[in-house]
């Protein structure tokens, strides 16, 4: 029997005979890879499409394991209450107070017109190094400075203002994911490891890596077509209307996100409870949430699974980009696939920074202080978020003398 498989591509499934595949055919139907297709499949239910056309078999699949969660979730309601509350003070104390001024200000900038206008002189570099218009450059900028999330919002803000079209939002999202100097260089660098070089090395490592996604999928895919909607010339809004639909849109992303944060907290408290194989466990860990892998892999493992840990992001950050990013539709398993690729490239670029830039002291620790926040706020997170702020003000004081 033959089996006609879709190949992924950045707007979706298409079909095979359009597109050149890249793995041999046999391989697609050995049993190994329906066994991982179907635990994909189950991983992003959460989503809104399922991609590569899901047959009746895999739905029930998944509404048997779905319906066996919720059972789990009932017997072992005492592990998963504890982990609601932890992931609802990780989301007051770290997770709000951190990224929700990035998200305002993120889509501040696009609603006042600010990347409208940087895209007249970012246009063309940006077009080089990704294929994609200029007004991307700023909201680029700050996602690598805000966190995970703050890249999905700006894309979206910006896809709704049609200052991106439809395969440039798409392609963005793909590279443009990043943790913030406040997690690697606070949480990671010297809460978990004691010292701040490692933090470093990683924030250079992932910035190098979304870089270089975003250049090779310049290189591979060619430039992004542009949106021809957009007057760049149209007046903004008033800068109290765009202070409060910004406000009101990075509120309503957060709930979703910290939503998502609870969720996944009440998953791995329960199944810390049933695994005592701490192999699975950490295993499981890495993939579910970030902040619980860098803090399991710093004592037992090199910096470089770490890395990888950072770059992949887990799939508790992957629902929330997907959850952020709305109707743009971006392929959940192509989007799966390069959080995997990030991973590997950030642990490469780590190791080879090591080994020009060798760490002082040891790093390893078995210990993690008790205040340790994996969101915590940093001198240069401060410095951009001013910077940013003030050009702001600049642009409005300069759109004012031309009135």
């Amino acid at each position: 029997m033959t089996h006609r498989l879709p190949v992924i591509s950045i707007s979706g499934a298409v079909p095979m005979s359009k597109c050149i595949c890249l793995l041999p055919f046999k391989r697609l139907t050995s049993n190994l890879f329906f066994v991982l297709f179907y635990a994909n499949a189950v991983i992003y239910i959460i989503g809104d499409t399922m991609v590569l056309a899901l047959k009746k078999q895999s739905r029930a699949v998944a509404g048997l394991l779905i319906a066996a969660s919720a059972a789990i979730m009932t017997v072992y309601a005492h592990e998963s209450r504890s982990g609601a509350v932890q992931g609802i003070t990780m989301c007051l104390q770290t997770l709000v107070p951190s990224l929700f001024p990035f998200m305002a200000v993120t889509q501040l900038l696009v609603r006042s017109g600010v990347c409208s206008r940087a895209s007249r002189f970012l246009n063309r570099p940006t077009r080089a190094l990704f294929g994609i218009s200029g007004s991307f450059a700023p909201v680029f900028l700050l996602c690598m400075i805000g966190g995970y999330p703050v890249g999905a919002a700006g894309i979206r803000e910006l896809y709704s203002k049609k200052e991106l079209s439809l395969e440039e939002a798409r392609r963005a999202t793909l590279f443009a994911v990043g943790a913030g100097p406040g997690f690697l260089l606070s949480f990671t660098g010297v809460s978990v490891y004691g010292n701040w070089h490692v933090g470093f090395v990683l924030l250079i490592a992932q910035t190098t890596s979304a870089v270089a996604l975003g250049i090779m999928t310049r290189i591979f895919c060619g430039t992004a077509e542009s949106s021809n909607t957009v007057n760049k010339n149209a007046p903004s809004p008033p800068f109290g209307a765009a202070l409060t639909e910004s406000v009101y849109g990075a509120t309503r992303a957060m709930a979703v996100m910290a939503g998502f944060v609870v969720l996944f907290s009440a998953v791995q408290s329960i199944l810390n409870g049933l695994i005592h194989w701490q192999a699975l466990k950490t295993t499981l860990t890495l993939t579910l949430e970030v902040c619980g892998a860098v803090t399991v892999l710093a004592r037992e493992h090199p910096v470089e699974m770490t890395a990888f840990a950072v770059g992949f992001g887990g799939i508790c950050v992957h629902c929330q980009i997907l959850a952020v990013l709305g109707d743009i539709g971006v392929s959940k398993v192509l989007f799966f696939l390069y959080r995997i690729f990030q991973g590997i490239l950030t642990a490469l670029f780590t190791h080879l920074l090591l080994r020009f830039t060798p760490l002082c002291a040891p790093v390893f620790s078995t210990a993690v202080p008790q205040n340790a926040t994996p969101y915590n706020g940093s001198i240069l997170s401060g410095i951009m978020l001013v910077a940013v702020s003030v050009a702001f003000l600049f642009s409005c004081r300069k759109t004012s003398q031309f009135k």
